[in-house]
């Protein structure tokens, strides 16, 4: 779990001991004696977890136990992360709580902060769940601090926006690609109509940005529709052969001259002399917003390098940037709704990135970012494609 922008991250949160299934149960049998608690969960329409001073299980509404499939035997004495299955609950020394990711836990920090101050405390967390293929949740997470038969609990309660947040965020890119897009058709069609005597030759040049751009606008719509398919599970990759080093040059060829580069340098590193088997169109997209993403990251006068390996099975494409990105920065990354941009940001380049990249052409999307390498995002794709990814 992580929250969307935090503001002063923490390395990671020492875990205090964890009571035993005993204590946790005496606990449980306590605070049921008196059914107003659970009734009163149980009425809630979103997710609530009912947990002890050591942050475990002690109870759940019916809404949650539905929703995830499982009973509240089996959740019992876990902590959140591990009781909803996020896939960085065992990632610390002793599990949820405890990994570096932990750090930016919009859950995490929302329960030690009513815990701490005895206050109701809400942030914004991503939930990455280990089960469905690694899906994610977006949800509003609201801790509170409650007392029952003398005993101090922490009532949590998960409110998923993820819808929210998908539409607000596909919705804001589409806007902005296809703003942009359709603004240079009409401030060109402006200048045809209200230039009269242009010449032939500039006439004709007009005419040909016009379908370069009308094309353009086709492909962001063409590919929010693959993204929106993507989200719910039903894109289809159209498969067929790709020359690496001419996929290479292509993108070289159309972000050199892009108005993002201005005053950067986008060079061609080692390029595999390689065929592989995957969607060329998706590809192209992915490399393009990698390509685009460490422009963006990258000073005037910096260079960002491209070039590809082979590794036997497998390509892997490599984009390098000098810059380093923070460490918050890093643990959220692939996150949907995160962007290094704040509250204009689109937060959906790297996420996309991953959700194609790994979902859909089977491959591995990966980063590192340190002194004084720099940042070079991977994508390591199969040769041969499999639908079972084998």
């Amino acid at each position: 779990m992580s929250v969307t922008s935090p503001e002063t991250p923490k390395t990671y949160y020492a875990s205090p001991r964890r009571a035993s299934m005993e204590e946790v149960s005496a606990t449980r049998r306590r605070i049921l004696s008196d059914a107003t608690l659970q009734s009163l969960i149980d009425a809630l329409p979103d997710y609530v977890l009912v947990l002890n001073r050591e942050r475990q299980v002690v109870s759940a509404n019916t809404r949650l136990l539905d929703a995830f499939g499982f009973s509240i035997e089996q959740i019992l004495a876990a902590r959140s992360g591990e009781a909803l299955g996020c896939i960085f609950s065992t990632a610390g020394t002793d599990g949820c709580g405890t990994s570096s990711n932990c750090s930016v836990c919009g859950t995490l920090l929302s329960i030690l902060e009513s815990q701490e101050h005895k206050v109701r405390s809400c942030h914004e967390c991503h939930l990455s769940l280990a089960r469905d293929g690694g899906s994610s949740l977006d949800l509003e997470v609201t801790a509170a601090p409650a007392t029952v038969d003398g005993i101090s609990l922490t009532v949590c309660i998960l409110r998923d926006i993820s819808d929210q947040k998908r539409r607000s965020i596909l919705e804001r890119v589409f806007f902005h690609d296809v703003i942009n897009t359709a603004g240079g058709i009409h401030g060109i069609a402006s200048m045809l109509v209200e230039n009269a005597e242009l010449s032939p030759e500039k006439e004709r040049q007009y005419k040909e940005w016009m379908v370069h751009l009308s094309n353009r606008l086709i492909d962001e719509i063409n590919h929010q529709r693959k993204l929106l398919a993507a989200e719910r599970g039903e894109f289809i990759p159209e498969m067929g052969i790709v020359d690496v080093p001419g996929l290479i040059r292509e993108i070289h060829a159309l972000y050199a001259s892009h108005d993002i580069a201005e005053g950067r340098n986008l060079i061609l590193g080692t390029i595999a002399p390689s065929l592989i088997e995957s969607d060329a169109a998706i590809l192209r997209r992915i490399l393009g917003n990698l390509v685009k993403n460490a422009m963006e990251a990258s000073g005037r006068g910096e260079t960002i390098t491209l070039s590809s390996t082979d590794d036997g099975d497998t390509i892997t494409f490599a984009v390098h940037n000098p810059g380093v990105m923070p460490q918050e920065v890093q643990l959220q990354v692939f996150q949907r709704s995160f962007s290094t941009k704040g509250s204009t940001g689109r937060g959906i380049g790297t996420y996309s990135v991953r959700l194609f990249g790994e979902r859909y052409l089977k491959g591995k999307v990966s980063f590192t970012s340190r002194e004084p390498e720099g940042t070079t995002f991977h994508i390591t794709i199969p040769k041969i494609f499999s639908q079972d990814g084998h």
